[in-house]
């Protein structure tokens, strides 16, 4: 069976099926490549799944469907509220690191 999806690696190979299995996403088929290595891929990625409508109405120029854009405004949006809180909690804490380094502990800087 071959993999159509254009950007998996292994794109336009004809590989041996060796299995089925299921997750909540759906049911996915085991294709075994040279080498022994095994990959687990959506069946609508091989040559037995349905074309996508999405992509026959694209004619091949469809970078993304819709769903694939809104999971990746889902992923980039999740990475910026971790990132937003990381830098928060690093900018308190440097904060409190600057408040230490300049604030005076009676040295000879101090007014008399």
């Amino acid at each position: 069976m071959g993999v159509t999806h254009p950007f998996h690696p292994l794109f336009q190979r004809q590989l041996r099926c060796v299995g089925k299995r299921y997750n909540r996403y759906g049911e996915r088929l085991l294709l075994q490549a040279e080498g022994g290595r095994v990959w687990s891929v959506p069946v609508r990625w091989t040559d037995l799944g349905s074309p996508d409508p999405e992509v026959v109405m694209g004619e091949g120029r469809l970078l993304l469907r819709m769903a694939d854009w809104m999971q990746l405004a889902d992923l980039v949006e999740g990475l910026l509220g971790r990132t937003a809180a990381r830098t928060l909690a690093r900018r308190k804490d440097n904060y409190a690191a600057t408040v230490n380094r300049i604030t005076p502990h009676g040295g000879s800087n101090d007014a008399e």
